[in-house]
């Protein structure tokens, strides 16, 4: 696999697709590629090897004590498909109230949507939507 630095000859491999293309929400001509190394894992395996896995209980804590918490990681972390989860499994949407998460683009509200309901085993639109 050749790396293609920015500004110079595009290198002659293509990259593999482990996804389908989906041009409209790449860009004209664009392409998404979806990559997870731990798909052969269970979900449940895939989600504590990520590394906000790590910090599960910091963020609890946090997000329980402080008015505030901002959090920053890495993309792919985590951040958006976890916190969430951790919020419900430690009940803060009983009573019937809401974890919210807003993402730029709707297809990145869709994936994150899809992602967060497969990993609860839930139907998409029932607990885990997208507006």
């Amino acid at each position: 696999m050749a790396f293609w630095k920015p500004g110079g000859k595009k290198p002659d491999a293509s990259l593999p697709l482990s996804a389908e293309v989906d041009r409209d929400a790449a860009g004209e001509g664009g392409r998404l590629v979806n990559y997870n190394r731990n798909e052969t894992l269970a979900l449940a395996q895939q989600r504590q090897r990520l590394p906000i896995f790590k910090c599960r209980d910091a963020i609890l804590f946090l997000v329980e004590t402080r008015a505030t918490t901002v959090l920053v990681g890495q993309t792919g972390c985590g951040k958006t498909t976890q916190v969430p989860q951790y919020l419900v499994e430690a009940g803060w949407t009983a009573g019937g109230r809401m974890v919210a998460c807003t993402q730029p683009r709707r297809v990145a509200a869709q994936t994150v949507a899809a992602r967060v309901a497969e990993e609860m085993g839930v139907t998409l639109g029932a607990e885990v939507g997208y507006a």
